[in-house]
């Protein structure tokens, strides 16, 4: 059975600007504690289909994973699913919504550990600290896309990229 990680956070940004940043892998190490190095064309928010890399730490351990984006529509939801080589297998769903004047973002990370003593070391240790890495990544973001300078790059317009007509490829 998966372990599962649900949060949600508000941010005050449009549902667009925050759907496409966070689907755009290059930003992770950007506010996502466990997000080390990313592979591949990661520099705009990635379509159905997309393949990348990732070098993560997460519970504390450590792992390259390989993704491969499930399902996309645009501005609403965002699918990928990655394995390891060491048998774990993740699902993360990003889904936005407008929120007031800003926009609800909802993180779901479902994973799968092989091996039984990876199975006891999850329930005795990592579930727990992933769990605490998943909310900080959403504390993080909110933090990135609400300070202005953040999002603009060194020629001083605001971070912005054109809207995608279709998620599939």
């Amino acid at each position: 059975m998966p372990t599962l990680n649900h949060h949600t956070i508000t941010i005050r940004r449009s549902p667009e600007d925050v759907f496409n940043y966070a689907t755009t892998p290059a930003h992770w190490p950007k506010w996502h504690p466990s997000s080390l190095r990313l592979q591949g064309d990661t520099a705009h928010p990635t379509l159905g289909g997309a393949q990348f890399e990732e070098d993560i730490r997460a519970g504390g351990r450590t792992g390259h994973i390989q993704w491969r984006v499930a399902a996309c529509e645009v501005g609403k939801v965002w699918v990928a699913d990655a394995a390891s080589s060491n048998g774990v297998t993740l699902r993360v769903t990003y889904r936005v919504s407008p929120a007031g004047e800003g926009t609800l973002f909802e993180r779901t990370l479902s994973y799968s550990i092989q091996g039984l003593w990876l199975k006891i070391l999850n329930v005795l240790i990592l579930r727990r600290r992933i769990e605490r890495e998943s909310a900080l990544s959403l504390q993080q973001l909110k933090a990135v896309m609400e300070k202005a300078d953040a999002l603009r790059p060194s020629n001083g317009q605001e971070y912005s990229i054109p809207p995608l007509a279709h998620c599939a490829p």
